[in-house]
Formats: C-alpha cells, structure tokens, sequence
C-alpha cells in the first residue's frame, strides 16, 4: 500500500487563483511565494469556538506550506527534507504569514470554512528546520515517565503538538507516537489529522484494523486521501486474495 500522508495530494489543492509570485524590494521570485487557499473544518459537539477556528486555520495554512514547498524544491532553492518533510512542514505552517480573505459557517452550523492569502518565504523554512532540531534534542531528554504519559498542553497548538508525533514516527517510537495520539484525540476528538497519523502509526506496527478505523473515522470528517487510501487497500486486498486463488 503506498504511503498514508495526511498532505492532501497537491494536485487536487482547492486554491481559488492562479497562484501569484509576489516580490517585495528584498524578495526574489524564487524565494517568496503567495497564493489564495482555503479549508473546511467539520466540528464536533466538543470543539470550542478556538478549537474549530485554529484547526480550520492551520489546514489552509498547511496547504500553503505544501504547494510552495513544491514550487521552491522544483526551483532548486529549497532542498527536500526527505523523512523529516512533515513535521518540518507542520511548523512553517505555525509561523506562517496570513490574512483572513474569509470565515463562515456551513452545513447549519455544523462545518466551518476560512479562505485566506498566504505567503511562505524560504527563510520559513530554514526557521523550522533549525526549530524541528531543537525540538528534537528536547524530547531526547525526556524521562521514561514523560515518554509514557506525554502531557499535552490545554493551548491549541496544532503545529507544533502534530510535528512532534512525526518526528517520533522518522525514529521509528511507534508506541510512543500512538500514545501521544491518543492523548491529542482526547484534545482535538474531530481533527482529521489526528486520524491519519494514527493510521501511519496502526500500519508501521501492522494493526491493519484498527489502522482501516483511523481511516474510516478520518475519511468520514473530510479526509479525501483516507478514503482513497481505505479504498486502495480493500482493492489491493481483494487482487491479493484473487492471485492467492
């Protein structure tokens, strides 16, 4: 099965225009980059107002982050940060400049939309490569007790809360990273991303149905990409099962 990202595929980005290069007196084309994005948060009955409103922010934001990321590594100005893409890019997506285009509620109360203008820099990127590392020396210093219990702030803090589960995943702390999951579920019970990960997380240690779960409950709050990767798998099963015949 290919691998479950939560980066919905940027070829399907929802970006409302052409994606516009834009230049200050400093700035070059190839090392600013700014476009019109947006996102749809599906809220629970537990999110709070902040709650639904970060998440929905940050997943504009994420899809910024992604799509100039490509545009920079295509320029040859950005390198590819290979295992530690994720979480290198869930803490751009923190830092990232914006302003609100605009903020509404859908479905009868039930959805929450944002569109936005952002702009990412290469200078973004390099702040949250030296930010990652520093992040990762921290939790290198962790107690056993503190692996085991992973504390979770009452801040919203997606960005940095969802780069430390994908540093944990590069390193292979599987247990660990399930249950810093599990603690972030309890925070954010309607955050798509949450799903995802755990899914990554269920595969790695070969808990293919609790994995199916994680994608199931993920796909069902508005994750395209968990419901292809469900769906590729029950095909990729049902050829598997045909050829064993």
């Amino acid at each position: 099965m290919r691998n479950i990202a939560i980066i919905t595929c940027l070829l399907s980005l929802s970006i409302f225009v052409s994606p516009m290069l834009c230049i200050a007196d400093n700035e070059t084309v190839e090392n600013s980059f700014e476009i019109v994005s947006d996102y749809t948060y599906r809220i629970g009955p537990d999110d709070s107002q902040k709650e639904y409103e970060s998440l929905c922010l940050f997943g504009a934001k994420l899809k910024v982050v992604a799509l100039s990321a490509k545009y920079f590594t295509h320029k040859g100005v950005l390198k590819h940060y290979g295992k530690k893409q994720k979480e290198i890019f869930c803490l751009v997506t923190d830092e990232l400049k914006f302003s609100i285009i605009e903020n509404k509620m859908m479905d009868n109360g039930n959805s929450y939309y944002t569109k936005i203008r952002a702009k990412a820099k290469i200078k973004d990127f390099i702040k949250a490569e030296i930010k990652n590392d520093a992040l990762g020396k921290e939790e290198q210093k962790f107690s056993w007790q503190e692996e085991m219990e992973q504390y979770v702030t009452k801040s919203v803090d997606p960005g940095k809360e969802l780069s430390r589960v994908y540093r944990y995943f590069r390193k292979k702390y599987w247990r660990i990273a399930i249950i810093y999951l599990d603690h972030l579920q309890k925070k954010y019970p309607n955050w798509q991303e949450i799903y995802s990960a755990k899914a990554i997380g269920f595969y790695a240690t070969n808990k293919i149905e609790a994995m199916m779960k994680a994608l199931t409950i993920s796909c069902s709050l508005g994750n395209k990409e968990a419901c292809e990767d469900m769906d590729g798998f029950i095909e990729h099963n049902k050829t598997a099962l045909i050829y064993k015949d």
